[in-house]
């Protein structure tokens, strides 16, 4: 069957330059789906901006008559509930036969919901789609019944339920990067193609690897239980290494990759893991980069790293309250954070601190404060402070729900649109804080952070080049726009 796999626009505005990464989620379905014998192509409204007087609307209804398309399948994290709505809605109109899909976060967390807001569905994939999506398909392109097909939610049939998690991952196809219009990215998020924030050198091309799906982890914030469920236990499904250098080879000699993004929920998935992985990217043309936990991670580790190519860690931290990593969670404490980053200073590798407001509903502004003694104490070269964001599935949106913090629309709905780390004013609340007062501590931390003569200097400090230069204006002019910019919406 001929499948067009949709991102919606981002809401980010201009800050989706510095979040910028190719749509992994949907390549890998539609290089399966190619795999087994249908015809996929994307369309990736992140970064296809629509021609003045077109839409994204119109772009997404010329690709549908471009392409003849059969089946077109929409990814749904939370704020891209309403694009969705109105593209699958158009898409309906315009050639009623179409098969109208949708999967992600927000479809998996809320199938039913979702179904409802957007009569245009047919069906809604619940968790993992590898296998359900061309299973489905199969099913439809051979006239058989797709309510045969476990892992799906549709409209009118009811669930069959979900399906295990994919247990080799190897077995999937690799990512066909052909699917994607690199050309775009470059236009959008500068020289590098894709976001590897910090990281500024002259001439870099980055690409993002996946090594593993799922988390050990319970965070009380983060939905990737949700994604990857329960039955997803012990929580760690990981990729050989041969097959990841396969896919690591090919973006070098393929696509002149030469800088890799890491962007799993665990990394690594294990220290042996680590240490091959080292080893083999310490021989290759590449540099890298990663999120991590700093909860299993000592210098020896951090120093192979750097040996290897590492330049930056994206490390987890969210609080500087052991009560608040406790109550959400993290399975860390201040004194290990405090340690960790010391130990990757050491190596010489860059390090981001995520730090959060809210990660947990009872935090007090005390530990708000806590938190910025301990962003100084660890002195990391970058931050984000973001507000957690009640996002469904998780222990967060329960709370929130429970305590009626949810700000709902008329329809009883929230305003999913707003749903994000940057939100503008959001739609709910804490217990110590209301949506303005978590923005307004949200931009004089930030303000704290990257107004400051320090930050400006060691940034300088590395500039080697004028297209580093030009890189790091650009950023700073969008980071700059966010804190000084007005918030805008109503409390609830």
């Amino acid at each position: 069957m001929r499948v067009l796999l949709v991102r919606p626009p981002s809401v980010l505005g201009r800050m989706s330059r510095q979040n910028l990464q190719h749509p992994t989620n949907i390549l890998g379905l539609a290089s399966e789906l190619n795999a087994r014998g249908h015809e996929a192509t994307i369309l990736d409204l992140e970064v296809a901006p629509p021609p003045p007087g077109m839409s994204s609307t119109d772009v997404l209804l010329a690709e549908i008559d471009a392409s003849d398309v059969e089946v077109v399948g929409v990814s749904v994290v939370t704020p891209h509930v309403p694009a969705a709505r109105l593209l699958l809605g158009a898409a309906r109109r315009h050639r009623p036969s179409l098969l109208l899909l949708a999967g992600g976060p927000h479809a998996t967390a809320l199938p039913g919901d979702l179904l409802s807001e957007i009569p245009a569905l047919d069906a809604v994939c619940l968790g993992e789609g590898d296998e359900a999506l061309p299973e489905l398909l199969d099913a439809v392109a051979a006239g058989r019944s797709p309510t045969d097909v476990v892992g799906w939610m549709f409209a009118e049939e009811g669930s069959t339920g979900a399906r295990e998690p994919l247990a080799d991952l190897d077995v999937l196809a690799p990512p066909d990067r052909r699917l994607l219009d690199w050309a775009a990215y470059i236009r959008l998020g500068g020289f590098k193609g894709v976001a590897s924030p910090g990281i500024v050198r002259s001439g870099i091309h980055a690409a993002q690897v996946h090594l593993s799906r799922g988390c050990y982890a319970r965070c009380v914030f983060c939905s990737t239980n949700s994604v990857w469920g329960e039955r997803a236990r012990p929580g760690i499904r990981r990729r050989s290494l041969e097959h990841v250098l396969t896919e690591i080879d090919e973006l070098i000699d393929t696509w002149h990759v030469n800088h890799l993004n890491f962007e799993d929920d665990i990394f690594p998935p294990t220290l042996a893991y680590l240490d091959r992985l080292c080893q083999a990217l310490a021989v290759r043309p590449v540099t890298w980069s990663c999120n991590a936990r700093v909860d299993g991670l000592r210098r020896e580790h951090f120093e192979a790293m750097a040996a290897s190519g590492c330049l930056k860690i994206d490390f987890g931290v969210e609080s500087g309250s052991d009560r608040i990593l406790e109550l959400n969670q993290k399975l860390v404490t201040r004194d290990r954070v405090e340690s960790v980053f010391e130990d990757s200073r050491r190596a010489g590798i860059l390090r981001t601190a995520y730090l959060m407001l809210g990660s947990h509903i009872d935090e007090r502004p005390e530990e708000v404060e806590q938190t910025w003694n301990l962003a100084r104490a660890i002195e990391p070269d970058y931050i984000t402070f973001t507000l957690a964001c009640p996002y469904p599935g998780t222990q967060l949106w329960k709370d929130c729900r429970e305590h009626g913090y949810l700000e709902l629309r008329s329809g009883g709905r929230p305003d999913w649109k707003r749903y994000g780390y940057y939100p503008g004013l959001p739609p709910w609340r804490f217990h110590h804080f209301t949506p303005s007062e978590m923005v307004a501590v949200q931009k004089r931390f930030l303000r704290r952070f990257y107004w400051s003569p320090g930050f400006a200097w060691r940034m300088l400090r590395r500039v080697r080049s004028p297209e580093q230069l030009r890189a790091l204006l650009e950023a700073g002019r969008d980071v700059t726009g966010f804190i000084g910019g007005r918030h805008v919406g109503a409390e609830g």
